[in-house]
């Protein structure tokens, strides 16, 4: 009984937000713990008059991921609900597009996306197929700790599913085609390397694009629940080691996607990264000029200015957000043409309102197609029009009173001046960002959950850049010394 208390006394709660809910496996994500949440979610459901529809599952390759997956699924069919599963893995904006292709009443989704191998998750899609508002968290959270006041039990575990499956490849491949010129790919020169990261998106990027044409090949696509030894994460670190490949074979490039293949990241030949900060303001002007698109652009707060240029430019709007991809999401349903956020997702009008690391790198392949140029030589004349962006983010972990003391004192900051920089706007829509007279800026934003704060800082030209990041950390070492 003591061992159970202990148990029960360091054992994180469940905090369900706009990723729904991580915890490590068999720690605090266990398969009772997982039932509990899929109730409150059944009971919203029924709340909100949508239990009449179908509940799609999914899940990416994790370790025992179906298995959670499954006994969810079996849950909610003895609850009376309909539960529809992929017969296979499958990446998240997949699972959201599959949500609204079968007008289902929103999807779990068993992903842990980035996180370390001993992570597990569910994610909640409401019907509209994008991440669910603060609202609907809110309230599942409300009903999950209902449901252990009244002392709710999960039934015995039943991790064979019998029930119907759902095949969603080619129409998600249709989709793909309405969005992109599918033609066009045919005409890129050379080949391609694709690294899953032994993520979800196996199987389907990769598939799609050589049905169009392009010669890509696959890296890390086989179902490695350790995944290799790394975080399935398309970051620098994680791309770099990639480029001597690229040089021996003669690829192109090298595109990844992360675990749930919602993010994504390129490199070159030349060992040149390319982001969501990167591709985001390329592709904004590829669909304003070349697809004579229309229509606000939207980046959250800590994300590259650069949109910002590409919007002035061709006189439509900036919109900023909140972190969080369920803002942009939001922007996009309400008539934004593109969106994203600088950690690696985006998606556009007409697709889900959902971050699609596959959508990104096939629109950025129908961009280079089109027009015939290298993604070095592409960026560096995108450049050459609308400036340049030196960008940096910064995760400082710190103590309970280093992190108390620094966003403090970042606070009490003036409004006219900081960092020897004259201010010209002070943002607080989330955290704290500093806009200077120069343009360059700087971003102080405090993890809700880890003693963490995150600075970001972005500046057009090095020489400004080095001297803001300079002047940055001897304010951050001053602070938290």
């Amino acid at each position: 009984m003591c061992v159970k208390q202990c148990i029960i006394s360091v054992m994180k709660p469940i905090e369900f937000g706009t990723d729904g809910w991580r915890g490590v496996i068999s720690f605090d994500f266990t398969f009772p713990r997982t039932v509990l949440v899929v109730e409150a979610v059944r009971r919203h459901l029924v709340e909100a008059g949508k239990a009449e529809r179908p509940m799609l599952l999914a899940h990416d390759n994790r370790f025992l991921a179906r298995e959670f997956a499954a006994n969810a699924a079996n849950y909610l069919q003895a609850s009376g609900m309909r539960a529809l599963m992929f017969k296979h893995s499958v990446p998240t904006p997949v699972c959201a597009f599959a949500v609204r292709a079968r007008e289902a009443a929103g999807a779990l989704m068993f992903t842990a996306s980035h996180n370390p191998y001993y992570y597990l998750g569910i994610k909640f899609i409401p019907d509209f197929a994008g991440p669910a508002e603060a609202e609907t968290t809110k309230r599942i959270t409300e009903l999950i700790r209902e449901l252990e006041r009244e002392g709710f039990t999960a039934p015995e575990l039943a991790t064979n599913w019998d029930g119907d499956l759902v095949a969603i490849k080619d129409d998600y491949f249709r989709q793909l085609d309405s969005l992109v010129n599918a033609p066009a790919l045919r005409t890129l020169h050379g080949e391609y390397l694709y690294a899953a990261f032994h993520g979800a998106g196996a199987g389907w990027l990769d598939e799609y694009l050589q049905q169009r044409g392009v010669k890509v090949h696959s890296h890390s696509a086989s179902r490695d629940v350790l995944f290799g030894g790394h975080l399935p994460d398309p970051s620098p670190e994680n791309l770099l080691p990639l480029v001597p490949l690229l040089e021996e074979k003669g690829y192109e490039l090298a595109f990844a996607t992360d675990g749930d293949a919602d993010r994504f990241g390129v490199i070159s030949r030349s060992g040149t990264y390319y982001g969501c900060n990167q591709i985001l303001p390329m592709l904004a002007e590829f669909l304003l000029t070349v697809k004579g698109l229309s229509g606000p652009l939207v980046r959250t707060v800590a994300t590259s200015h650069q949109l910002d240029r590409v919007a002035a430019k061709h006189g439509v709007a900036l919109l900023e957000t909140p972190v969080g991809f369920k803002y942009v999401g939001k922007a996009l349903r309400e008539g934004a043409l593109i969106g994203g956020e600088e950690s690696g997702g985006l998606s556009v009008a007409g697709h889900v309102p959902e971050k699609d690391g596959i959508l990104s790198i096939v629109l950025l392949l129908d961009m280079l197609a089109t027009s015939g140029v290298n993604l070095d030589d592409a960026y560096a004349s995108f450049c050459a029009e609308y400036g340049e962006s030196h960008f940096v983010r910064i995760d400082l972990r710190l103590t309970m009173e280093q992190k108390a003391h620094l966003l403090e004192v970042v606070a009490a900051v003036g409004a006219s001046e900081f960092l020897g920089r004259d201010i010209a706007v002070v943002n607080t829509t989330d955290g704290t960002k500093f806009v200077f007279t120069g343009g360059e800026w700087i971003l102080f934003r405090p993890s809700g959950t880890e003693l963490v704060v995150r600075v970001y800082m972005e500046a057009r030209d090095k020489r400004t850049f080095a001297e803001l990041k300079s002047s940055a950390e001897a304010f951050i070492n001053e602070h938290t010394a």
